[in-house]
């Protein structure tokens, strides 16, 4: 094995000689990673404020806003048992293109989470709800090609945003006296699983990480948005996708979960996606084994399955029990629980889906856990107050100025 992963080379691993030096190839590769992102060293203090917490279905949540850096601050809910017994695990949510904290899926897992013993973290991405001028839903504000590239010349890749943000999450997590330190972990979809894959690839405080509608193969270079084909193109120039599969080793447990029938992520529709992500899974395997932990990464397909959020289902709670723990439940208590389909659910619930997504094969078909969980209300879940909604420090554009105006970079004319 190689410790130069090239991009020609898809199934090259780094050096592994001994621990030690797998140990340096991994940081020497987050630190080219992080600086690629641009993903800044410096970070400010939180200030967290709390803005107010409830009680619902079972779960206290909490409401706050913190700062990420000097400019830009992120509305989040935190959603955790009432009456911990002691410090709890904790995950943090990452979202797909067009999802925040009020969306269905996410506004499920917190609860979900919680119900099972866990803190669970789910932050506005930039642009979006809270963190959109006018307090928009589903914007995608962060997609466009002149916020992209304005980003990139001022030194600061969305993505690199998306996972500092996430990465100050973590960071909130870790200020909480009723959080375990050891036990955190990041779960996501669709571009949410593309951001859980690069936690896990950079944030070394994961011992964690589900990552759900994505594919770790170069069809990513080709489909997609820009904000995930710029990083995973330029990633690629310096290693392969088994080399960044194995980032996350020994210590991060990593779960791959796909549809294998998910012509979103697989957009030829053959599959090709799902080789390459097993392929890639089967080589980084053997760096986890040689690392003593070949128990911590795998790559779980739904049979027909599409693009649905799989870090709700069964397989998903079991995996977060094994490799952070869930106080509130057992193994077999997951394994005897009854399920309902997302669509129903959703129906019930007066959820309506998004038109790409609204069919058997997508979220319509999911396996939902039912633990008569209901929808909070996107009101409850607001963290600002009158006069905050479209601040710089809480939009895009704001955040997009402060970081022209600190790398003296000229802001675009679009």
């Amino acid at each position: 094995m190689t410790g130069d992963c090239a991009a020609s080379s898809p199934d090259e691993l780094p050096a592994l000689d001994d621990q030690a030096g797998f140990r340096a190839w991994q940081e020497r590769a987050r630190r080219g990673l992080r600086l690629m992102l641009g993903i800044p060293e410096d970070r400010v203090p939180l200030d967290a404020e709390p803005r107010g917490a409830f009680e619902w279905n079972g779960v206290l949540v909490e409401r706050w806003v913190f700062t990420a850096e000097p400019g830009s601050r992120v509305p989040a809910v935190l959603y955790r048992p009432p009456s911990p017994s002691g410090r709890v695990p904790a995950v943090v949510l990452t979202f797909g293109h067009g999802g925040s904290k009020s969306r269905w899926q996410y506004n499920f897992a917190g609860q979900l989470y919680a119900r099972m013993g866990l803190a669970c973290l789910a932050l506005d991405p930039i642009g979006e709800e809270e963190r959109h001028a006018r307090g928009e839903l589903g914007t995608r504000a962060h997609d466009p090609q002149p916020v992209v590239e304005r980003a990139d010349r001022a030194g600061r890749l969305i993505m690199g945003k998306l996972v500092f943000d996430t990465m100050r999450g973590v960071d909130m997590l870790l200020e909480r006296d009723d959080v375990d330190p050891r036990r955190i972990g990041v779960t996501g979809n669709s571009l949410g699983g593309a951001k859980a894959g690069w936690m896990a690839a950079l944030d070394a405080r994961l011992r964690m990480a589900i990552v759900s509608g994505w594919a770790y193969d170069d069809v990513a270079l080709g489909a997609g948005k820009l904000c995930t084909r710029v990083p995973d193109r330029r990633m690629r120039a310096t290693m392969s996708w088994s080399a960044f599969a194995s980032l996350p080793a020994p210590d991060c447990a990593v779960l791959i979960m796909n549809g294998d029938a998910d012509g979103i992520i697989d957009a030829p529709g053959r599959g090709a996606a799902w080789n390459g992500v097993r392929r890639a899974v089967k080589r980084a395997g053997e760096v986890y084994a040689r690392l003593g932990a070949p128990e911590r990464l795998r790559a779980w397909f739904a049979p027909g399955g599409g693009h649905r959020p799989y870090m709700l289902e069964k397989e998903a709670m079991e995996w977060i029990r094994l490799h952070l723990g869930a106080p509130a439940m057992t193994g077999e208590e997951i394994s005897a629980l009854p399920t309902v389909n997302s669509g129903e659910w959703c129906d019930a619930h007066g959820i309506e889906l998004e038109p790409l997504y609204a069919t058997e094969l997508h979220q319509r078909g999911g396996s939902l856990p039912d633990l008569g969980l209901r929808p909070v209300p996107r009101d409850r879940l607001a963290c600002l107050v009158p006069g905050e909604l479209g601040l710089p420090e809480f939009t895009i554009g704001g955040w997009l100025e402060r970081v022209e105006k600190d790398a003296g970079a000229r802001p675009s004319n679009s």
